[in-house]
């Protein structure tokens, strides 16, 4: 049985520590790289389109490319601080903070966002976000997980009807542009490592 290579170098490290017998940060500069990708959670998250109950933010894109990028354990820190400053009341969801914006209609799209960073993340660090197609696959995954907890906690609060209708169609064809997009650059990104490293 041949055994799953897992690289625990993200892009950045990879890039800046360019030699391959040296592929990991220091616990310092790991807790920076969490604060910088919590705090590109945060502007994602301002740059929306006001839409009933749930707006359209980049932040789906951001989620995506820093687990692709990043791996597991960085991106999850990242949008766990993320959540955490949200849920202490800190207004860095789209609309302000607050344990009960939580428990609001967006709710379940936030703790998507956990989740999704967990699944993309462990892929990446199986190298995914290195082949084109395996990058557009881990990322539908991660999106479908988004998807699925937005649209649970959106139906207990609304009901079933109501979270297709108003927190997923509107959001599809965006989502699916940006995960091209996404899918498109990530390969090209890692490949600056490759030249970078020669």
């Amino acid at each position: 049985m041949n055994d799953v290579k897992i690289s625990k170098a993200s892009w950045l490290e990879s890039f800046v520590l360019k030699k391959s017998s040296n592929e990991h940060f220091s616990q310092l500069t790991n807790f920076f790289t969490i604060v910088i990708c919590s705090f590109l959670l945060i502007l994602s998250a301002k740059i929306k389109v006001d839409l009933y109950p749930v707006p359209m933010t980049l932040q789906p894109l951001a989620v995506l490319m820093i687990a692709m990028l990043c791996g597991r354990n960085i991106s999850v820190g990242a949008v766990s601080l993320y959540l955490l400053q949200g849920m202490i009341g800190i207004p860095v969801f789209a609309y302000g903070g607050g344990l009960p914006y939580l428990l609001g209609p967006t709710g379940g799209f936030l703790f998507g966002f956990f989740f999704a960073s967990i699944i993309i993340g462990e892929l990446a660090d199986r190298g995914w976000g290195k082949l084109l197609f395996k990058s557009i696959f881990a990322m539908l995954l991660g999106l479908s997980v988004i998807y699925i907890c937005g649209v649970i906690q959106l139906s207990i609060l609304k009901g079933f009807n109501f979270a297709i209708i108003n927190g997923l169609k509107p959001f599809i064809i965006g989502d699916l542009y940006k995960l091209i997009l996404a899918a498109l650059l990530i390969p090209q990104i890692w490949k600056l490592t490759k030249k970078s490293k020669n």
